[in-house]
């Protein structure tokens, strides 16, 4: 498999990249996101876990919500001693981001191809990976006696990070193969560059021309001859 023009690399190798960058991209927002609350004294609620999430199922499936649960362990371990951040966060937040599989479903209908093209698809898709992991963690932390009630007037005033996500995946929607399953992706470009090596092979596609023009142009030619 070749990509875009680089040297062979195999599935596998493209597959185990792509899902490092994606992980560091997610590390890198979540410290970013850490610092800033810290600097700012917490005066804003943000993760970018529902959207990068959402993206990395876009383009490998299942594979995203291992990113969901490894994220909630992450903001456990950052916080850790914090306000409201105990040793039982660490199931609350793990095991409630499960949840997010629930988007899966999805690609049963409308379906992957329908949520890459619509754009009120994507955004609904990544408003439904926030909703379903922030209520996952509602229902776990409700088995540690916390109330629930309580846990989703919290995510009622979390409004910031559904909203920021929206604009990110309508952004990067917008760029070819980011928000696309990856094996259409790659197939698209094979297509795509099969179809480019028999136009440099055999020319442009021939030119119609009508009996009038043909006689016009063997005349001019036997002319030349003359």
């Amino acid at each position: 498999m070749r990509k875009n023009g680089s040297r062979l690399i195999s599935f596998r190798q493209y597959r185990l990249t792509d899902s490092l960058i994606f992980a560091g991209i997610l590390l890198g927002f979540d410290l970013i996101v850490h610092y800033s609350q810290i600097a700012l004294h917490g005066e804003f609620t943000f993760s970018p876990m529902p959207v990068i999430v959402a993206i990395v199922m876009m383009r490998w499936g299942w594979q995203g919500v291992i990113y969901a649960v490894a994220d909630g362990l992450l903001y456990c371990g950052l916080n850790y001693g914090a306000a409201g951040i105990a040793p039982q966060s660490f199931a609350i937040y793990g095991i409630g981001n499960l949840a997010i599989a629930l988007v899966l479903l999805a690609f049963l209908w409308p379906g992957k191809q329908k949520i890459a093209e619509k754009w009120y698809f994507s955004a609904l898709f990544v408003v439904f990976a926030w909703i379903t992991s922030s209520l996952g963690r509602c229902a776990v932390a409700a088995c540690f006696s916390v109330n629930f009630v309580q846990s989703l007037l919290g995510i009622a005033f979390d409004f910031f990070t559904p909203a920021v996500a929206i604009v990110i995946v309508l952004i990067v929607r917008r760029l070819d193969g980011v928000f696309e399953d990856q094996k259409h992706y790659l197939l698209r470009l094979e297509k795509e560059r099969l179809e480019k090596a028999r136009v440099d092979e055999f020319g442009e596609k021939p030119i119609d021309i009508d009996e009038e023009s043909l006689t016009i142009l063997r005349r001019h030619d036997e002319d030349l001859d003359g």
